[in-house]
């Protein structure tokens, strides 16, 4: 019973370790998630703005002068398609250490339960 009290503590302990590497994860890849929104919105904008000024855009291999209002949006997406693809790769990573640490923070619950009922037997 005293080892499996032992061995509890430990993985217990393991687990606060683990959970403080993952935070100090989530706040680097949260930092990498706010450059990658702003560097799509700032993009974003400049082609509008450039698009709407009927300054000559190029993309896939034509070039654009005066698009209709009606598809303006999507052809300034189309020109930061690379910026969104950034932003969904680090959205996604944010995603994935958040959902980590929830697993993380799950494993040491149960392990706290098992804790509280083998020192109270």
């Amino acid at each position: 019973m005293a080892e499996n009290i032992i061995q509890i503590s430990d993985n217990i302990q393991k687990l606060i370790a683990e959970i403080g590497k993952c935070r100090r994860e989530i706040e680097g890849k949260g930092e990498v998630r706010a450059r990658a929104i702003k560097s799509y919105d700032l993009k974003l904008a400049i082609a509008l703005a450039t698009l709407r000024e009927s300054e000559n855009y190029e993309m896939a291999g034509r070039t654009w002068k005066s698009p209709p209002v009606t598809i303006m949006e999507k052809i300034a997406k189309g020109i930061v398609s690379q910026e969104r693809y950034d932003l969904e790769i680090a959205e996604s990573g944010y995603r994935a250490a958040a959902t980590n640490l929830e697993a993380l923070q799950c494993q040491l619950m149960g392990f706290q339960t098992i804790f509280k009922h083998l020192d109270s037997a």
